[in-house]
């Protein structure tokens, strides 16, 4: 028997065998909401995917008005445009909808007015598409804008953003494509120009209009590219606002849907005849099939594979004779991916027993790693019986992409964030310490006392070391890159090795003996190799081989990170565990740990390859289950020798300090503000003192001084503030900074010519930085 208001279709060509029941099937199958109103606004036929999205039986719905179905409040919203409809205008609009079990929506939907043969409207295609998820990516895009240029130039659809005038203040990359643009050329370029003039006047009326309602608008055009071949989009474009919630221009994008579109004429042209010839109503199936950018595929309840649409079959690289009988798990190259082909089985077996599957596969296409978001339908004949599964297909990489470099640089900017500020904080700690002992050690006359002040500073020193580590990885700390002769300093470390090693591990060394200077931090370089020992160590719990080896390496062009040149290259293996594929891909990631709890931090490696890519070279692993690990890291040949640079970072020699001498201390930190004060007095300098920087350009502004110790990062005014407006009354005027952080750039901006002194110091180290800053004024 017939559903209420919809005639059975059982007609069958005896020489194709094909069913028109089954198309309706297809149809059913279909991810988009599709319905067909009558001139009275009655569901004459709606989708499966219809009826599921209102929880409702087919047969509750056909026969019945639409305000009845979605309620008041929807048909309200609705009316406009269903009027428009029916006057022969097509309509197209995107809402928001309160769904009774999910909420509120936003759904997309598409009029399209049907003739009859006397030219009236007879009825409208009704097309709804939930593109709830596409709005709130689109909210979290506009929450960056330096992250929606660098995810919008690799996305595949033509992004810009607009100011007030409608001019093109960003276009990414696609739109530069598209239109034959550049980016020097783009802000001239009027859009108006590229469209259709059969379309000209409509979609300038519609812009106007979508841009006042300041709501998002869609608009389909043809559009001239730069070629000259007229190209259909649909265009996105919403407002954008500033912080005050002020209008300030807007946001759009659009993609190429000439191939949907004609699929579209296709589908309209096979609804509207479908009481046509069968196998014409076969050819016109078989066109909008093939011409769908995903990939689409028609499986038997078993999952024998009766038809792939052509980018499937070209995407897999098989043609019909490779297809025959065979399971789709079973297709090259999908069988040749066990875990792909064990999950596309899975799908299969749920969609075979009535239920929807989806899934995300993951594959290598010419070595890129490729994301698919697939789903697996059934598809129900005349009676409810499954006759066909539906497979589809859609490439997601570059959105998968998007949203993970996202949330690693949100990760990344939020540990630096915090990382920095316990260095920062605890390095005027140190400064007081490191300080502290040092005058003990020196002033003491007890030997035991000596000691004890000796091993208590050496201890704090190690504690700053620390902090280097931790402002290195947060990137706030740059490194003391120098030249470096590598193989002497491994050499050096021998002893230490051995001790933190132990006797069940043996150690090999192969140290090229060229002595080719490298750009590196020593002290860093000496924690990175023992993080790297140590890790070593953990791998091989029963014992093993740990091997070192330097060598000289060239790179000519072909090597993605490091630039040409000679490179020293040292390699620290073992002979333990080794990783799984999915540790090495996360092992440099900052507090990644494969330990227990409280034996590893996850900081090691995370700081060795910081230390690589600050010195100009780059670190890499090789592992494998059993096998081992090694380490690599490149570190770039230096352009002076070793004794030049020691040279240049020798002190100079000490003599008494200038005659009557006045110094202001300008730091918000009373401990190390009292440190450095009482230093300079013992040495034998006038000194003021200043909490903040306000205090300090009002204690400078009344007596000057001959040199200015100033604290780079202070609350209210900071280090960059006050030096900026000292050198603004005198641009002479020698400082010198002192901070935990290395803000060598800034520094440099704020107040050129000016030194820095790295906290923790000790008072020697303060006494030779003060009479070097007064040297250079001299």
């Amino acid at each position: 028997m017939a559903t209420r208001g919809v005639p059975e279709h059982r007609a069958t060509d005896s020489g194709s065998g094909f069913d028109f029941g089954q198309v309706l099937g297809i149809a059913d199958a279909l991810p988009m909401l599709l319905v067909f109103l009558d001139r009275d606004q009655r569901y004459r036929f709606c989708n499966r995917t219809f009826a599921e999205f209102f929880e409702r039986p087919r047969g509750e719905i056909l026969g019945r008005t639409m305000r009845e179905v979605i309620g008041e409040d929807g048909y309200a919203a609705r009316k406009p445009m269903l009027e428009a409809a029916f006057r022969g205008e097509r309509q197209w609009f995107a809402a928001e909808f309160q769904h009774t079990t999910r909420g509120p929506l936003a759904l997309q939907t598409e009029y399209i007015p049907q003739a009859a043969p006397d030219g009236s409207v007879r009825g409208i295609i009704v097309i709804v598409q939930d593109v709830t998820e596409q709005r709130v990516a689109e909210r979290a895009l506009r929450e960056s804008e330096a992250r929606f240029r660098r995810i919008a130039d690799s996305a595949p659809v033509m992004m810009w953003v607009t100011r007030l005038d409608r001019r093109r203040e960003f276009v990414n990359e696609a739109y530069l494509d598209f239109a034959g643009l550049t980016r020097e050329t783009f802000q001239a370029h009027e859009w108006r120009d590229f469209i259709h003039p059969d379309d000209w006047e409509r979609v300038v009326a519609a812009s106007i209009a979508g841009e006042a309602s300041l709501q998002p608008f869609t608009l389909e055009a043809r559009y001239r590219r730069h070629d000259g071949v007229w190209r259909w989009l649909r265009s996105v474009s919403r407002p954008r606002f500033g912080p005050d919630g002020e209008l300030i221009g807007f946001i759009g994008a659009a993609f190429d849907i000439t191939l949907a579109k004609q699929s579209e004429e296709q589908l309209k042209a096979l609804v509207a005849e479908r009481t046509a010839e069968l196998s014409a109503s076969e050819a016109r199936f078989r066109a909008v099939f093939d011409s769908a950018l995903e990939l689409i595929g028609l499986l038997t309840p078993e999952g024998r594979v009766v038809e792939l649409n052509q980018t499937a079959r070209e995407l897999l690289g098989v043609g019909d004779s490779e297809l025959a009988g065979r399971f789709a798990w079973d297709v090259p190259p999908i069988c040749d991916h066990p875990p792909v082909a064990a999950e596309i089985r899975r799908m299969v077996e749920r969609a075979a027993a009535g239920a929807t599957a989806e899934s995300e596969l993951h594959v290598r296409v010419s070595g890129r790693p490729v994301t698919h978001l697939a789903s697996m339908k059934p598809v129900l004949g005349p009676f409810g019986e499954i006759i066909y599964l539906v497979g589809e297909a859609r490439d997601v990489s570059e959105l998968r992409g998007a949203q993970e470099q996202l949330r690693q640089s949100q990760k990344m900017e939020a540990l630096g964030q915090l990382t920095g500020g316990i260095a920062h904080d605890f390095n005027n700690l140190l400064t007081v310490v490191v300080g502290g002992l040092d005058l003990i050690a020196k002033r003491e006359s007890d030997p035991k006392l000596q000691r004890y002040a000796q091993n208590a500073l050496e201890a704090a020193e190690r504690g700053a070391r620390l902090t280097a580590q931790l402002l290195a990885f947060s990137r706030v700390q740059r490194l003391e890159v120098r030249p470096t002769v590598v193989a002497p300093l491994i050499e050096n470390m021998r002893p230490l090795l051995r001790n933190v090693l132990g006797p069940g591990i043996s150690k090999e060394f192969d140290l090229d003996r060229e002595m080719m200077p490298v750009l590196a931090d020593p002290t860093q370089l000496e924690l990175a190799v023992l993080n790297l020992a140590i890790n070593a160590r953990d791998a091989m719990p029963d014992g093993g081989v740990l091997s070192i080896r330097t060598a000289r390496l060239t790179v000519a062009g072909d090597d993605p990170e490091l630039d040409d040149g000679d490179y020293i290259e040292l390699s620290i293996a073992d002979t333990g565990t080794g990783m799984m594929p999915d540790v090495i891909e996360r092992a440099f990631d900052p507090f990644f740990t494969t330990k227990e709890v409280g034996k590893g931090t996850g900081l090691g490696l995370s700081m060795v390859y910081g230390v690589a890519r600050q010195s100009g070279g780059t670190a890499r692993i090789t592992s494998a289950p059993g096998d081992g690990t090694t380490v690599k890291l490149y570190f770039p040949r230096a352009a002076v020798g070793v004794a030049a640079a020691d040279e240049e970072r020798s002190p100079a020699r000490r003599g008494p300090p200038p005659v009557d001498a006045s110094v202001l201390v300008i730091d918000d930190d009373p401990d190390v503000r009292g440190f450095v004060a009482a230093t300079l007095e013992d040495l034998g300098y006038r000194v003021t003192e200043a909490r903040d920087g306000e205090d300090g350009l009002s204690a400078y502004g009344k007596s000057g001084a001959d040199l200015v110790i100033l604290d780079f990062i202070m609350p209210g005014l900071t280090g960059a503030d006050v030096a900026r407006e000292i050198r603004r009354q005198r641009p002479s005027q020698p400082i010198l900074f002192v901070s935990g952080y290395s803000e060598t750039e800034a520094i440099q901006k704020a107040a050129p010519g000016a030194p820095l002194l790295p906290k923790p110091f000790r008072a020697e180290a303060l006494d030779d930085a003060v009479r070097a800053a007064l040297r250079l004024s001299a």
